[in-house]
């Protein structure tokens, strides 16, 4: 019987979380589509590849700039939902650890929150480089973890530690915050031969909608929450949900925009 690979649960997952993406999780990761696109400056005329395109909104804004784009995405259901909303632009099944496209295709290469879920980062670095023409960027995004100052994962990570069976079978996965520490994301990007390597934070704010905001985005916005959460008895699930919806309940108290959740901005580029 086959083993399900950690590229398996991700594709898998995000089939599954697509049509509730734009409700849950992109209220958020739409605050980082503005300096996404301005750090690489004029797309006027430039062939752009966005890797993990999700639902095509990086997409959108990068052809109103003028970009020519491409999207690729791990999940089907994601293409699908792409292609509709924006018809200018090419989306296609891939995995971003092996592209097809051909050596230094792209004059622009970006990814809104996508290599945080990729197995090998690494490999994912050295194929976006390898497709990337002399001198071209490449610009991502990643969330902060918990240690690093993110209050709305801190509360995520703190619930299941207090509530659930950590002793889950799943595939083994690199940790999501793993790249936004410069000490294990800057070598992967100068190996892959990335170099002019530039960080700016993002003070992203996660939208609360009332105080079951998170507990939606846990187990129908996330792919390894999600899992987690399935694979608890429902006493434990009812413990996850209402730890989530206290932990949410200041924040909606006090009349809040949202909960903190930082990230990062990174940009480097091929050498001439």
């Amino acid at each position: 019987m086959h083993n399900p690979t950690f590229l398996d649960y991700e594709r898998d997952g995000w089939q599954r979380n697509a049509a509730d993406y734009d409700d849950l999780t992109f209220p958020a990761t739409r605050q980082a589509i503005g300096p996404l696109l301005d750090s690489v400056g004029d797309l006027h005329g430039r062939r752009v590849l966005e890797v993990a395109s999700g639902t095509g909104h990086l997409a959108a804004h990068a052809v109103a700039r003028g970009a020519s784009v491409v999207g690729v995405d791990v999940a089907a259901n994601m293409v699908t939902l792409a292609r509709q909303r924006v018809p200018g632009a090419t989306f296609q099944e891939g995995d971003a650890e092996a592209l097809t496209f051909a050596d230094a295709h792209f004059d622009v290469v970006l990814c809104s929150f996508g290599f945080l879920h990729c197995a090998q980062p690494a490999q994912a670095f050295r194929e976006a480089v390898r497709v990337l023409k002399p001198g071209g960027p490449c610009a991502f995004t990643l969330w902060y973890g918990p240690e690093q100052g993110n209050p709305y994962f801190r509360l995520i990570f703190e619930t299941y530690q207090a509530h659930a069976t950590m002793d889950v079978e799943c595939p083994p996965a690199p940790s999501m915050f793993a790249l936004a520490d410069p000490t294990v994301r800057d070598p992967m990007l100068r190996q892959a031969g990335l170099r002019d390597i530039q960080t700016q934070d993002l003070a992203i704010v996660w939208p609360l909608r009332g105080p079951e905001t998170v507990y939606a985005a846990v187990t129908k916005g996330s792919v390894r929450a999600r899992v987690l959460y399935d694979h608890q008895s429902p006493t434990v699930q009812q413990r996850i949900r209402e730890a989530l919806v206290a932990g949410t309940m200041p924040y909606v108290r006090d009349g809040a925009a949202g909960i903190p959740c930082p990230a990062v901005l990174v940009t480097a580029r091929k050498p001439s």
